[in-house]
C-alpha cells in the first residue's frame, strides 16, 4: 500500500492523479444529483475543438467520460511506467525530464486507449448525439409526389435513417410529379422545406 500511495502522489504519476480525482468528484457529485451530465452533440462540427476530437477518434459520446477514460488509462500508464523505472532515475533535473517524458507518454497512450475504448460505446449514446431533424434533413434528396410543387404549395417524399417521410415542400423553381429534387432550408411558420430540382443543387445554383 505504501509504494502504491508513493508512486500514485508523486511525480510525475501525481498529475493524472488529480485529474483523475477530479473526474471522480464530478461524477459522485452528478450520481447524486447534485449535477447534470449532459450528452452534448450540439458542438459545431466545423469548430477547432470538435474536428480534433473527430481526428482523435473520440467522438459520439459525452465529453466528461471521455475525459475520465482519458485520465484514467493516462494515470494508469505513468503509474506502471514510474513503478518500474522511477526508481533507476537520479533525482533533480534528470528526474524532472523523466517525468515529463513519462507524461507525454502517457498521455500518447492514454488517447490511444480512450479512441479504442470509446468505439463499443457510440451506439449508447447515438440518440443523445443526433442533430435535430432541421439539420440533419438538410441536403437530403427527395421526391415530388403532388401534382406540383410551387412557392406556396407542393408535396414530396424523402428517406432519412430507414425512416420514409412525406413532407410539405416549396419551391421557387416550379417542380412535377416524380421530379427530382433537393431540401435545402425549413421553413417554421409553414412547417415546409424549401427544395432546389436536383440538376440545380449539383450545379450549385441553389441560391434560392
Amino acid at each position: 500500500m505504501e509504494t502504491f500511495l508513493n508512486t500514485a502522489f508523486s511525480f510525475p504519476t501525481v498529475v493524472f492523479s488529480i485529474f483523475l480525482c477530479v473526474a471522480i468528484i464530478y461524477w459522485l457529485i452528478s450520481l447524486f444529483g447534485m449535477g447534470d451530465i449532459e450528452a452534448d452533440g450540439d458542438i459545431d462540427a466545423n469548430g477547432d475543438f470538435s474536428g480534433l476530437m473527430v481526428t482523435l477518434g473520440l467522438q459520439g459520446v459525452p465529453l466528461p467520460l471521455v475525459l475520465t477514460l482519458l485520465f484514467l488509462t493516462g494515470w494508469l500508464a505513468s503509474y506502471f511506467t514510474d513503478l518500474i523505472f522511477g526508481t533507476l532515475i537520479p533525482s533533480g533535473m534528470l528526474h524532472w525530464l523523466y517525468g515529463a517524458a513519462v507524461i507525454l507518454a502517457a498521455l500518447i497512450l492514454g488517447l490511444l486507449a480512450t479512441s479504442m475504448l470509446v468505439r463499443p460505446l457510440r451506439p449508447l449514446f447515438r440518440r443523445a448525439f443526433l442533430q435535430p431533424l432541421q439539420k440533419r434533413i438538410v441536403g437530403t434528396p427527395c421526391v415530388v409526389i403532388s401534382s406540383t410543387v410551387t412557392e406556396v404549395s407542393g408535396r414530396g417524399e424523402a428517406i432519412l435513417d430507414g425512416a420514409h417521410l412525406v413532407l410539405q415542400i416549396r419551391s421557387h423553381s416550379p417542380l412535377s410529379h416524380r421530379e427530382g429534387a433537393v431540401i435545402i432550408e425549413h421553413i417554421p411558420d409553414e412547417n415546409a422545406w424549401w427544395v432546389v430540382p436536383e440538376s440545380e443543387f449539383y450545379s450549385g445554383d441553389s441560391a434560392g
